[in-house]
């Protein structure tokens, strides 16, 4: 009797985990036809025309259709969301090495609102307010290592007004003034990578407290000990002021460290679809020019 009940409990136990792993494949099963499901309605809501042709909501662009050099095929160059044919909202552009290239966001087709630039590595470059082909408002700018490079205000005609302060690599501030209607005031302090007065061109300004300097929004705490106002030069040449933002597409001209312009036209995703490409000698005269239409070399003239 005793072994008859033992059998009996193996064979209930044996039954029992026939169930469990009956249950658990028909699980894994509805589990897998549920993510094809997603994944196939996912594919469904993308890249979609209409009826016009035209494209509408959300679209990711591969290198299968946008053909980059040094991009895998199926690699994903960039994504947002268009309307009516013209992209419309956030926009991210991507690396090679999958990172964001830059965030843009667009208006019936055009940049126009935020607009973040990064590094390669993944660190921001530039961020602030593209409208109306310039950068309007808060505007800042950051070297390859996190460290702010500038700090710039912006009225709405892009045109600096306000407190500007630009940096050294470090992160401390290399220039503090205030612009108005473009131009500097009376007020400009230069300062040495260590925080001291530079005193070459400008009467010595007020003291820094360098403690933060992380972010460029900490140069506020400044410790006037005196009515310092810079002594103005002639000789005084201007920190470079940031590039219009090319996110590879519309005209651009592009230019050697010489001035000579190496490659103008109608860009699409960094790629020069109309327009021309030029080449020099070393000492800088024209000896070849291609002409390109519809992405081909239609055209190679040779001086």
């Amino acid at each position: 009797m005793v072994k008859h009940f033992h059998q009996k409990k193996v064979k209930k136990t044996c039954i029992f985990k026939a169930l469990k792993t009956s249950f658990n494949q028909i699980t894994l099963l509805i589990f897998i036809l549920f993510l094809s499901s997603s994944s196939i309605s996912q594919n469904d809501s993308i890249n979609k025309v209409d009826e016009q042709n035209q494209k509408q909501g959300y679209w990711i662009f591969t290198n299968q259709q946008k053909r980059l050099p040094g991009y895998k095929p199926n690699q994903k160059i960039e994504e947002g969301t268009f309307l009516n044919n013209k992209k419309e909202g956030k926009w991210i552009f991507y690396y090679r090495n999958g990172n964001p290239k830059h965030i843009l966001y667009y208006e019936n087709g055009v940049p126009d609102g935020q607009a973040t630039f990064f590094y390669k590595n993944g660190k921001i470059r530039e961020t602030g307010t593209w409208r109306n082909n310039r950068w309007v408002g808060e505007y800042k700018q950051y070297y390859e290592n996190g460290n702010p490079k500038n700090h710039f205000n912006y009225d709405d005609r892009g045109v600096k007004n306000g407190k500007q302060i630009y940096f050294h690599k470090n992160g401390n501030p290399s220039l503090i003034g205030t612009w108005n209607n473009g131009n500097e005031t009376d007020d400009l302090a230069e300062y040495k990578e260590d925080g001291t007065a530079n005193t070459e061109r400008y009467k010595a300004g007020p003291k820094l407290d360098i403690k933060n300097k992380v972010d460029s929004l900490q140069v506020d705490s400044l410790i006037s000990e005196k009515d310092s106002l810079a002594l103005k030069i002639r000789k005084f040449k201007k920190p470079s002021e940031p590039i219009a933002p090319f996110d590879g597409n519309g005209y651009h001209e592009f230019k050697d460290k010489n001035g000579n312009t190496t490659k103008v036209g109608e860009f699409e995703d960094g790629l020069l679809v109309n327009g021309k490409i030029f080449k020099y000698d070393e000492k800088g005269k024209l000896i070849l020019t291609k002409i390109i239409k519809d992405r081909d070399v239609v055209k190679i003239i040779r001086k």
